[in-house]
C-alpha cells in the first residue's frame, strides 16, 4: 500500500539523516534530561513543562520508535536533536532517556560516562521516579496487556480487569528495586533534580508546584501548566484486577503490604 511505502520512506529518512540537525544554527541556552523509567508519569511531566513558552521537551529520542536504529554517536545525536528547540522558537531543550533504552537498546557499555560527560557539558539532570514499585508494575502489566498507555480527561475509558502471576509481579518488583539502585549510582556524581511521582505528579493539585520547581531548576520564572493526562490505574486496585484476593493474600505479609491501598 501507498501508505506503506510512505511510512518506511520516511523512516528511512530518519535514519539516514539521524544527525542532520547538525548543520543548522540556534543552539539551546539550556539543556536538560529526565531520567526515568516508563509508567512514572514522564508523559505528564512532559506536557507540564511544555507550557512554559521558553522550553521544548522533546520524546523519548533513543527509542527504537523515533531513532528507527541504533545510535552510533551519541553525543552528536543529542546535539542534533537540541537543534529542534529552534525550530519552535524556544530557548530551552530538554528529552527523556530510559536506563533500558541506553544497556540494552543501544547497547553502550559506557553508558554512565555518557551520562556525566552530559553534565559536563551543562546538561541538567532530572531523576523522576516512583515509590510504590507495586503499584508500578502493575501499571506495566496493565499496559503491556491492554495496550493503553495514556488517557485525558476528555476521554471516557472503561477499564478492563487483568490477571495477575502473583510470583511474576513479585519478581518484577525485585528487578525495579534493582534498576532503581543502579539509575541512583549512576547520578551519583551528577547534580540532580529528583522528582517522585507518588509526591510530585499522581495528584494534579501539586503540578504547579512540581513544574515551578522544575522551571526554577532551570533558572526559568513560573508559568502557569495544565494537562489533560490523567492517572491510567485507578486507586482500588479491586477495579483492574481479577485475582485481587490472590494478590492481597500474597503481598500481605510482605514488605509491599503498604503499597497494595497507595498511590
Amino acid at each position: 500500500m501507498l501508505s506503506d511505502t510512505l511510512n518506511t520512506a520516511r523512516k528511512n529518512f530518519r535514519k539516514k539523516f539521524k544527525y542532520s540537525m547538525l548543520l543548522t544554527g540556534g543552539s539551546p541556552s539550556k539543556k536538560f534530561v529526565i531520567y526515568t523509567r516508563g509508567r512514572t508519569g514522564s508523559t505528564v511531566l512532559s506536557d507540564l513543562i511544555n507550557c512554559h513558552p521558553d522550553i521544548f521537551c522533546d520524546v523519548e529520542i533513543f527509542n527504537f520508535i523515533y531513532s528507527n536504529s541504533e545510535v552510533k554517536f551519541p553525543h552528536l545525536y543529542i546535539k542534533s536533536c537540541s537543534k529542534r528547540a529552534a525550530l519552535f522558537n524556544k530557548k530551552v531543550y530538554g528529552f527523556k532517556v530510559k536506563i533500558s533504552q541506553l544497556q540494552n537498546e543501544h547497547k553502550y557499555e559506557d553508558y554512565a560516562k555518557i551520562l556525566e560527560e552530559l553534565s559536563e557539558d551543562g546538561w541538567k539532570f532530572i531523576h523522576l521516579k516512583r515509590m510504590n514499585h507495586l503499584r508500578h508494575k502493575i501499571s506495566n502489566l496493565f499496559t503491556t496487556k491492554e495496550n493503553i498507555y495514556h488517557v485525558k480527561s476528555s476521554e471516557n475509558l472503561i477499564r478492563p480487569k487483568i490477571e495477575v502471576d502473583c510470583q511474576l509481579l513479585f519478581d518484577s518488583i525485585k528487578f525495579s528495586e534493582n534498576v532503581e539502585r543502579t539509575e541512583e549510582e549512576n547520578l551519583s556524581n551528577i547534580p540532580n533534580l529528583k522528582l517522585i511521582y507518588e509526591k510530585d505528579l499522581s495528584d494534579n493539585t501539586f503540578h504547579q508546584q512540581t513544574a515551578n520547581k522544575v522551571f526554577q531548576y532551570l533558572g526559568l520564572p513560573s508559568h502557569a501548566v495544565t494537562t489533560e493526562y490523567r492517572r491510567l490505574i485507578p486507586e482500588n486496585l479491586e477495579d483492574i484486577i481479577i485475582n485481587y484476593d490472590e494478590l492481597n493474600k500474597c503481598f500481605k505479609d510482605t514488605e509491599y503490604s503498604k503499597f497494595l491501598n497507595g498511590k
